[in-house]
């Protein structure tokens, strides 16, 4: 039983404790057809439940989730050896496996923990570390990426105006998270190490500007060239669509630039960027990026 499930099911006993009727609705058809809950009326628009009923699952759920519904608040997720402990079935309400760990790469050798660790000469994403292990890490900057496919890519990056910088960094990938999320084991790792150099590796689109703005950089990794996006964006074929979803980024970006000019501040090193993709109403991904070999410049946030 998810959470909304749970949820849901307790605000139900604890109003009819002694059994009742409810109006039949999504997720109540899901505890009838999941748990064998209850009993529906013949127009199918109504559940009743009895005493029975209640006490009946009340045990299973107890037996699943060691809780009891009509008043404890649903279980925290727990990991999956923590589960097998005591649980025939170890992936009932866990963490998932991946969770704390995290996607590290480099284009040089790995140096974290006083330990240097030489990667495969093979092309590859990086290593999954857990991120609690790392103690330290002896790079001077420490680069938080946001697609998957610059991880496999580093070597292909057109950093010639600032490889020195960045041909010792440590490459962290920001990982498959949910939309406007900012709390993921990557991105407590990045912030974890205030002391180096915080980069942020994004796309070009007003949500790749808000992620660098948002993640506690200190500088944001992105074109070197205003023309070089117009040029390439009016090249791709397709449609735009990307753009027109990103709305809510737009209005925080316009919302910053109006706070920065009101207190007459220098216009934001991204304004000139964000500018541009506002006017065009085009997007360019980092997958863009490397294949059209465009030069990158570091920009202070």
């Amino acid at each position: 039983m998810n959470k909304s499930l749970y949820n849901f099911t307790q605000d139900k006993l604890q109003k009819h404790r002694q059994g009742g009727r409810i109006k039949n609705t999504a997720l109540a058809t899901k505890l009838y057809s999941e748990h064998n809950f209850g009993h529906l009326d013949l127009s199918k628009s109504h559940l009743s439940f009895s005493l029975d009923d209640i006490l009946a699952l009340s045990k299973r759920i107890q037996k699943i989730l060691n809780v009891d519904i009509r008043h404890d608040a649903y279980p925290e997720q727990q990991s999956r050896n923590i589960n097998a402990s005591n649980n025939r079935n170890e992936k009932i309400n866990s963490l998932p496996v991946s969770k704390d760990f995290i996607l590290i790469n480099s284009l040089s050798d790995i140096k974290v923990n006083q330990t240097s660790l030489q990667l495969s000469p093979l092309t590859s994403l990086g290593i999954y570390v857990k991120a609690d292990d790392i103690l330290s890490i002896e790079h001077k900057a420490i680069v938080f990426v946001e697609n998957l496919a610059v991880m496999a890519s580093l070597s292909t990056l057109n950093l010639t105006s600032i490889h020195e910088e960045l041909v010792d960094a440590l490459w962290v990938y920001r990982g498959d998270i949910k939309k406007q999320q900012s709390t993921s084991t990557a991105y407590q790792f990045f912030r974890r190490f205030n002391h180096h150099q915080r980069i942020c590796f994004s796309d070009v689109d007003p949500k790749g500007i808000e992620i660098a703005l948002t993640s506690q950089a200190d500088y944001w990794l992105t074109i070197k060239n205003i023309e070089d996006f117009k040029q390439v964006v009016e090249r791709l074929e397709g449609s735009e669509e990307e753009w027109f979803k990103q709305g809510a980024s737009i209005q925080f970006l316009q919302n910053k630039y109006i706070k920065a000019h009101s207190q007459l501040q220098h216009k934001p090193t991204w304004q000139p960027i964000f500018s541009v993709t506002s006017s065009l109403q085009k997007t360019l991904k980092q997958e863009h990026i490397i294949t059209h070999n465009m030069a990158l410049t570091l920009l202070e946030l």
